[in-house]
């Protein structure tokens, strides 16, 4: 595909003209808008890019192939596309959750372009591998999800957002968390998080070797902090930082504090 095509594809979104470019990869449920309070929070001087995984947002869904998206390898492979079909270079990529897997499969092949990573509450994997890994779910927990996601999708949602989200004092947090869950085909957005809480990308790890800043929430029932210090011990370059917010949308709860940290960062 060319760079029109790939803009299409994955509705990409280019601002600004700065020598740094900060790509922001949204997490599963989601898609770009979600990443606009910290983008609105940040200075100015940067390359912004946004874009949506095929199946998600605004993408073109004529191009969902279920056999490329059934695992996370397809995801992988949007990200490496959009990097060398636009000419990025100098990106710090900043990926929230399961992004963060994503972007450890596709690094290999992005490794001479971006620079930098911001890991948002990411993990490597959703459920538990006992004794050795204690993750949010166990396999069972991810079972019934998906079940309660095939049987009633509009009620996995509405369940599934506070819980989240994290932020009973401000329960416009979870309404939005939940219209940019419902607003996803049912299917396709089940197809994502099969190949979400299925995945497994602890041996990949290793693979980065770039500097590498992990932002955690101090509570996210998704992504325990156990998970977090998990990934910095097995990452070379990874720094942990831990902040004052609580749930697994950070960017939405709290972006100031999530720009000010991309920034200070970058």
């Amino acid at each position: 595909m060319d760079r029109r095509q790939i803009a299409i594809r994955n509705n990409v979104r280019i601002r600004g003209d700065g020598s740094k470019t900060l790509l922001f990869a949204h997490g599963f449920g989601c898609e770009q808008r979600i990443w606009e309070p910290v983008i609105k929070a940040l200075p100015e001087g940067y390359k912004i890019v946004t874009f949506d995984y095929v199946g998600c947002g605004e993408s073109d869904f004529s191009n969902y192939l279920s056999k490329r998206y059934q695992s996370l390898e397809g995801y992988a492979q949007d990200l490496i596309e959009i990097v060398q079909t636009l000419g990025l270079t100098d990106i710090t990529l900043i990926a929230h959750s399961v992004s963060g897997s994503i972007a450890s499969l596709a690094y290999p092949e992005l490794a001479e372009k971006v620079t930098k990573i911001v890991m948002l509450n990411p993990s490597p994997r959703y459920i538990h591998d006992l004794p050795s890994y204690e993750s949010g779910f166990s396999r069972s927990d991810v079972d019934e999800l998906m079940v309660l996601m095939e049987q009633n999708f509009f009620q996995w949602a509405e369940y599934m957002s506070p819980k989240v989200m994290e932020n009973n004092d401000n329960p416009k947090l979870a309404d939005t968390l939940e219209n940019y869950f419902i607003a996803g085909d049912a299917q396709l957005t089940r197809n994502f998080a099969k190949a979400t809480f299925y995945s497994d990308v602890r041996d990949t790890l290793p693979n980065l070797k770039c500097p590498i800043l992990i932002l955690q929430a101090k509570a996210d029932i998704v992504v325990p902090l156990q998970v977090s210090e998990y990934m910095a011990k097995k990452l070379s370059l990874a720094k942990l930082v831990v902040m004052d917010a609580r749930g697994h949308y950070p960017q939405l709860s709290a972006p100031q504090l999530v720009a000010q940290h991309i920034n200070e960062f970058v």
